[in-house]
């Protein structure tokens, strides 16, 4: 090996790893992080895996087989808050996405190692959430790496029996991806029947006897809970919720429902066809040698296609597949130095796209390089505004917002989080969020005394209530309103906060786009002259606006524009940006169409 050759070397791995740790520093976005961290709390609180909480909307079914992991997470933000937090997340998928790359042959396939890498990175990426599957992935790569270098001839030692059963206990407490660890196990077992049968079944008979003692084993560890056997019952609830909520969930859609511009979706597609490619290879080499590796490719082909939230399966699932074929390109008469240098230049340059934004922007991602809280996916201006000043009623809120308010505000009365597992229950939550007679149901129920909803999301329920005397409207930032019930007593002793439409938001975004365009659509509708001057007011601080802002602020379909909306709308108009082509010429037709009736 050539000087070169090692500088590249190093170089090509130093830029996967550093690719791996900027696109896992990005902004919190997800919703389940802050209601692992409040239940993380309160377990070292109360030493009860399953404490109490203030929610109104309960799961019947849910069982907190996440406590471990809720533990981890809360001892890491104690330390050092979000970037501890972070931190742990980085040395997990580190540890998942190491051992995953050497059981697929990746520190043996020379200058492709790097490409591949950094191909799996690009496919794991999807996932690149604080949840608590990404111990699940951690502890799935040591176990299938565990397994494929075993040879079937012998027992397990002690000490292999040993880190198994402890890697099982510890994934028990933390994930119900914990059920892959038997179902590994059984793969093993069924993978070597080819091998037992014949002459070698003599010879294999102790290796036969030990798998069969590891899978008892994982089964025995899997129930060390304080929940025992109930474990798997949260298993079989959740994979039913998943069947029943497979279309109205965003995670659970096939990534083939998935929009067609989400390019990380096309290489996890092209990760898809490279596995399943592999797995035909060894099919047609060496079927009776390689089973194992064929069951967990199939297992990864079959999972990942079922739902957006599986993706990264394929890569642990697949790794011995892959790693059967990938040593072997490393031997082919390639161009190693322009690979290296090819592979470099593709870490640097998607480094550099992480850190300027450009790479969130192209998959529409609500978040950013950065770690720090969404302030579009958090109400963190509303927390501020709830600080000051304070409430003692039930509130009906987002799920996606729950945990944040439970973490931030322990003993405030939310209506829930997003730990769903109850499809009526969440179904019934989907439709009130978004239909004003099913709120006003829930209303009937629950005497709620504040909403606290995103304009985006529930533009019809805060239509509705905005109409109703009996509301009134205390708080509202680009993306939530928060309205209070006058009947209530809570409600009626919030301060009333003049709404703030804008705080610097960068309007281009699609998700800031929309909030503005469902607010001012909102207050036309509503006939709400005076926010929606004030709207437009402030939306004059953005240095540029979609045009459609500007369409929903002139054009109900019933009136003519108030003279005053239309003066504010015209004075925007230079900094209008097209949505679509034409929409500019549709502005100024609507602007002359208020000024000549």
């Amino acid at each position: 090996m050539t000087a070169l050759t090692r500088v590249l070397r190093w170089l090509s791995w130093t830029g996967v790893a550093a690719v791996l740790v900027l696109l896992l520093c990005h902004e919190w976005f997800g919703p389940d992080i802050w209601y692992h961290l409040y239940l993380g709390k309160r377990v070292w609180e109360t030493f009860l895996a399953q404490p109490p909480d203030n929610l109104i909307l309960g799961q019947p079914n849910f069982i907190n087989l996440y406590w471990l992991f809720q533990l981890a997470v809360w001892g890491a933000y104690s330390l050092g808050r979000l970037y501890a937090v972070s931190a742990l997340f980085v040395a997990v998928w580190s540890i998942a996405l190491v051992v995953s790359l050497r059981t697929a042959g990746a520190f043996r396939a020379g200058a492709w190692g790097p490409v591949f890498a950094l191909f799996s990175l690009l496919v794991c990426q999807t996932r690149f959430e604080q949840r608590p599957e990404i111990f699940s992935y951690a502890f799935l790569a040591l176990q299938i790496h565990w397994l494929s270098v075993w040879p079937g001839a012998r027992p397990p030692s002690r000490g292999e029996f040993a880190r198994f059963a402890l890697a099982q206990a510890a994934w028990s407490n933390m994930h119900g991806y914990f059920a892959l660890g038997p179902l590994l196990v059984g793969l093993k077992l069924a993978g070597g029947l080819p091998g037992w049968r014949g002459p070698d079944w003599t010879v294999n008979r102790p290796g036969r006897i030990g798998l069969w003692k590891l899978l008892v084993l994982a089964l025995g560890a899997s129930l060390a809970s304080p929940f025992g056997w109930r474990n798997w019952e949260e298993v079989a609830v959740l994979w039913r919720f998943l069947g029943a909520m497979r279309l109205k969930i965003q995670e659970f859609i096939p990534p083939a429902g998935l929009p067609a511009h989400w390019w990380t979706v096309r290489v996890f597609w092209a990760y898809w066809a490279a596995t399943l490619a592999a797995a035909g290879i060894l099919l047609r080499a060496s079927a009776r040698k390689e089973t194992f590796a064929l069951l967990l490719a199939a297992a990864g082909l079959y999972l990942s296609a079922t739902a957006y939230r599986n993706i990264p399966l394929i890569v642990f699932l697949g790794a011995p597949a892959i790693g059967a074929v990938l040593p072997k390109i490393a031997r082919l008469p390639l161009p190693e130095t322009a690979v290296r240098l090819g592979a470099v230049a593709a870490a640097a340059a998607l480094s550099v796209w992480v850190v300027a934004g450009g790479f969130y922007r192209s998959i529409a991602s609500s978040s950013a390089f950065g770690i720090r809280e969404s302030e579009y996916a958090y109400p963190v201006f509303f927390a501020e505004y709830l600080r000051a000043g304070g409430f003692r009623g039930t509130i009906f809120n987002r799920g996606s917002d729950g945990g944040y308010l439970e973490f931030h505000f322990p003993d405030l009365k939310i209506y829930g989080d997003s730990r769903f597992t109850d499809a009526t229950l969440v179904d019934e939550y989907f439709q009130a969020v978004t239909k004003p007679a099913v709120f006003r149901e829930l209303q009937r129920r629950h005497g709620f005394g504040a909403v606290l909803l995103a304009v985006a999301e529930s533009r019809d329920v805060v239509a509705d209530l905005l109409r109703d005397p009996g509301w009134k409207l205390a708080y509202a930032d680009l993306h939530r309103v928060f309205l209070v019930n006058r009947a209530s007593t809570a409600g009626r002793a919030m301060p009333i906060q003049p709404p703030r439409f804008y705080r610097g938001e960068d309007l281009t975004l699609p998700y800031n786009g929309l909030s503005a365009v469902r607010w001012t659509d909102l207050l036309e509708k509503t006939g709400d002259d005076r926010d929606l001057l004030l709207d437009l007011d402030q939306l004059a601080q953005a240095p540029l606006i979609p045009s459609a802002v500007l369409e929903s602020a002139l054009n109900d379909g019933r009136k003519r524009p108030d003279p005053d909306v239309a003066a504010a709308v015209r004075a925007l108009r230079p900094k209008m940006v097209p949505s679509r082509p034409g929409d500019a010429d549709y502005v100024d037709w609507l602007l002359g169409q208020a000024q000549h009736p």
